[in-house]
């Protein structure tokens, strides 16, 4: 503080030492008009120039991400004003405020605001002073719009208004440049400015559970997106150029309404997470280049065939084609060597799959609930297989060649028309569970001999 004195004083003295150099080559009638009124002037400019300079300065540069961990977190307003310039992280999540004081903005350091699951449906004019203001995280509040003079606040990085009752993102808010992360999870947007697409910083967004019929293409100027969350929309199409995201590495669309994906999603190499489940998709786009994908979901879809490589991506883990209309799989599978997890469930499969003997790391296999009559093929080279599901279909006979799957724990085969079961089947020596219950045409006898065939697996008829 005495640094600015000083300072002041000097200003002061540096301005009446040019007046009076000025005043002397001055006219005499101008020179006495000037002297008259020498005190007002010089009041005037000491009072006012200095004084807006002199109050910026009280503003402290920002801290380094590193220099903030280091911060004492203020949990509420008492302790905060009571240590104001100490004061760059605010946490006030859950006070049950239903407004927020304008003395706010006497906290001229502050970097970080937590005003989460509160009663808020406002903010004071005087927030918007704090030009130091990093992360203002507002969700789970009573906000049905977001303010325009958030644009102020130049410095912001994160912006969060996850679970309020917002309908539109204002336009202004798309001039902050510093801008990474965006959460509008939990609102009634129905529609995105074009302006959207100038944030080009912007590494999260997060439009999840929202009434977004479609994305603006220049949504695909965002290029340094890693993760874009759009979930639970009425979204009916991707934009074309989607494939711009090649940082992206989760692409979460499921429960809309989108009919096709586009080609270009075949661009994004990063992605390791695809969810498009339940959608109105028809068919599988070519992602073949998608070699870091580890998850892909395209359930509750339209999907009716799987074939060529579409699927045949050497880091997949876990794949779930459950409940579409798919009566023709010969998709490729080579390369499935880390596919651990496969639902094919509801489906029309009259079938086992001839190529999925390939997968061998395979551990469940949900194949239930389609239209197979026989548990075989080359099922019995899945040796790493802990569970496999086959009920609901119309299976009459299992394979003895099965008795191979010495790992597996959980065998389901409700709901068909067995008539036996082979005795060369106890060579699944790991089996806990075997379900048999709705098989009306297995005997009494046929019963009895799947006891002696499993004596330690518990059995359910």
């Amino acid at each position: 503080m005495q640094i600015y004195k000083n300072h002041y004083i000097f200003y002061c003295s540096n301005l009446i030492n040019i007046l009076t150099k000025y005043l002397y080559f001055c006219r005499p009638n101008f020179k006495t008009i000037i002297m008259k009124n020498l005190f007002t002037i010089i009041l005037f400019i000491a009072l006012f120039i200095p004084q807006s300079s002199y109050s910026q300065r009280k503003q402290k540069p920002l801290k380094t991400k590193e220099e903030l961990k280091q911060q004492k977190v203020y949990r509420s307003l008492g302790d905060a004003f009571s240590n104001k310039k100490r004061v760059y992280i605010l946490n006030l999540d859950n006070k049950h405020l239903k407004e927020l004081t304008p003395k706010i903005a006497k906290l001229k350091n502050l970097q970080v605001l937590y005003l989460r699951e509160n009663q808020l449906n406002k903010l004071p004019a005087e927030i918007f002073q704090l030009q130091n203001l990093q992360v203002l995280a507002l969700g789970g509040n009573n906000f049905t719009e977001i303010p325009a003079e958030l644009a102020k606040l130049k410095n912001l990085e994160i912006i969060d208004f996850f679970n309020n009752k917002i309908t539109k993102l204002p336009v202004e808010i798309c001039s902050l440049q510093k801008l990474t992360k965006l959460d509008l999870n939990w609102n009634q947007i129905d529609t995105l400015p074009q302006e959207l697409g100038k944030l080009t910083n912007i590494e999260y967004l997060y439009l999840e559970k929202n009434n977004l019929q479609y994305l603006p293409e220049s949504v695909c100027n965002l290029t340094k997106i890693k993760e874009l969350k759009i979930s639970e929309n009425r979204l009916v199409k991707l934009p074309d150029s989607i494939g711009n995201f090649t940082l992206l590495t989760e692409l979460n669309i499921e429960k809309n309404n989108i009919t096709k994906l586009p080609a270009s999603v075949n661009n994004i190499t990063n992605l390791t997470v695809l969810n498009a489940n339940k959608n109105q998709l028809k068919s599988i786009p070519n992602l073949s280049n998608l070699i870091n994908l580890k998850e892909l979901n395209l359930s509750n879809n339209h999907i009716q065939t799987v074939t060529g490589n579409q699927i045949n991506l050497p880091e997949l883990q876990s794949l779930d084609l459950s409940i579409n209309k798919i009566y023709r799989f010969t998709a490729n599978t080579a390369k499935l060597k880390k596919l651990e997890f496969m639902d094919i469930s509801i489906n029309k499969l009259s079938a086992i799959p001839a190529n999925i003997g390939n997968i061998r790391n395979l551990k469940v296999l949900y194949l239930n609930r389609n239209r197979i009559i026989r548990a075989g093929g080359t099922l019995y080279k899945l040796t790493n297989l802990e569970e496999l599901d086959l009920s609901d279909n119309r299976i009459e006979k299992v394979d003895k060649s099965l008795g191979a799957l010495k790992n597996l724990k959980k065998l389901n085969l409700s709901n068909n028309n067995l008539l036996y079961l082979n005795k060369q089947l106890a060579g699944m020596k790991s089996l806990k569970e075997l379900y048999i219950s709705g098989n009306k045409r297995l005997n009494k006898f046929q019963k009895q001999q799947i006891r002696k065939f499993f004596p330690k697996t518990k059995i359910y008829f």
